[in-house]
């Protein structure tokens, strides 16, 4: 059974400059230097239209729903910063349960970061027992890409697939976390093409030195999510308050090694 898409539109947070006085205005920018400052632009997923379901099977669902019920709360939850206007508008994507893949890929017409990035987005399990949230990112290039897990291997693996030819469940980004169904998490992905961190709920997973290392897919349907996207597997997950920031120099970068 297909699922069909609410019609939304995607909105950007873009500055403008004018010339001081008396100088004259800047000539247009070039179709290729102005999507390069675009994709250096903070922006918000203000709603999910340009999002869109990719084929993992019939069963595979994926719907926009104003909001989601917490049923598990964390005990301290003042810490939590409250929804921006615009992640409240566009509403939760529930991507469901499929056999065993469901997907949603980004096709709009704002350029994708490459690198120097940091990107954000808060889930829930649903149901099922294994990633409901998971985002696969290009690191450098389009056609280098790359997916950080959340939650699977039966529910408890987070980590990057694939580094080094290495998967999620045994590369040095590898953890354990128990993820409590009906609870939001804050995920957040930093990407250069020396160096992925990762913090969930502001909590370091992971900081790994990538110079030199191959960078790759698993080789199943998530490939479907290239270049950017999320997926879940065999699980119904919820996805919302998604956001991309450039990175400020020197802002990450790997540890040096000791001598």
């Amino acid at each position: 059974m297909k699922s069909a898409f609410a019609s939304l539109t995607l909105c950007l947070t873009l500055s403008s400059i004018l010339p001081a006085c008396g100088e004259e205005p800047a000539s247009p920018a070039k179709p290729a230097a102005a999507a390069e400052a675009a994709a250096t632009k903070e922006w918000i997923v203000s709603d999910w239209s340009e999002w869109k379901k990719q084929a993992t099977g019939e069963e595979a669902k994926v719907e926009i729903v104003k909001s989601v019920e917490e049923k598990n709360p964390p005990k301290d939850i003042s810490a939590r910063k409250p929804l921006d206007p615009a992640a409240e508008k566009a509403g939760v994507l529930i991507i469901g349960r499929g056999e065993p893949f469901s997907a949603v890929k980004y096709e709009g017409k704002h350029p994708i970061p490459l690198n120097n990035y940091e990107i954000s987005w808060d889930a829930m399990r649903i149901e099922g027992n294994d990633f409901f949230a998971s985002l696969t990112f290009p690191v450098g290039s389009e056609k280098k890409c790359a997916s950080f897990v959340t939650g699977g291997w039966g529910g408890w693996v987070v980590g990057v697939s694939a580094i080094g030819h290495m998967y999620a469940n045994e590369n040095e980004t590898t953890r354990s976390l128990e993820f409590v169904s009906g609870r939001w998490y804050t995920f957040t992905l930093q990407v250069t093409t020396d160096c992925l961190r990762a913090l969930i709920d502001g909590k370091e997973q992971f900081k790994v030195d990538i110079r030199e290392k191959p960078i790759s897919m698993h080789p199943s349907e998530i490939q479907k999510c290239v270049p950017l996207g999320f997926s879940s597997y065999d699980t119904k997950g919820a996805i919302r308050n998604v956001r991309i920031r450039p990175l400020q120099p020197g802002e990450l970068k790997p540890d040096e090694l000791p001598e």
